[in-house]
């Protein structure tokens, strides 16, 4: 198109501009795949494999030896997905890798758990106002012991602060 144009122009000998008439030779929307699959093999297209059956064909897969898989994969009847899995598996075999077994494994078993470990250090503001009134007895009394182990966490880390300190200027 033209720089500066925009759309179809009238005279446009490149295209012709569809009417009520003129309409063009596929109407409609494309057929869906299930719909080209049918056209093609004459078979109804249907999911036949549940997910434990995958589960299990790949389970089935993984405990072969080479000599087996590779008379399954000889096997023309097998379908396309299998025939993928064990070729990968061959390849990583050749190339030392390890990357289809990860990836088989984390489907059937799922992702192992990471434990991350750390230290959250955060400090408290102690000028916010709070309603106490509005605890019962027994919260009250709750509150105190947890302020009281912050009091006496506070004391023994200025001690040890101290004592370091102290150790540092004798030395």
């Amino acid at each position: 198109m033209a720089k500066g144009v925009k759309g179809f122009q009238h005279g446009n000998a490149l295209g012709m501009r569809f009417s009520a008439t003129r309409q063009p030779k596929k109407t409609g929307r494309k057929p869906t795949l299930y719909k080209q699959l049918f056209k093609t093999t004459l078979k109804r297209v249907e999911v036949e494999l549940s997910k434990e059956d995958y589960y299990n064909v790949i389970s089935y897969l993984m405990e072969r030896t080479p000599g087996e898989l590779k008379r399954i994969a000889k096997d023309e009847n097998i379908p396309v997905w299998v025939s993928n899995i064990i070729s990968a598996i061959f390849m990583d075999v050749k190339s030392g890798r390890i990357n289809t077994l990860n990836t088989v494994f984390d489907r059937l078993f799922g992702k192992p758990t990471q434990i991350f470990e750390g230290e959250i250090e955060s400090t408290v503001n102690h000028n916010v106002e709070v309603d106490l009134s509005i605890l019962t007895t027994e919260e009250l009394l709750q509150y105190n012991e947890i302020l009281e182990k912050i009091r006496l966490k506070n004391k023994s880390s200025q001690t040890l602060e101290f004592n370091a300190k102290e150790t540092v200027k004798t030395v």
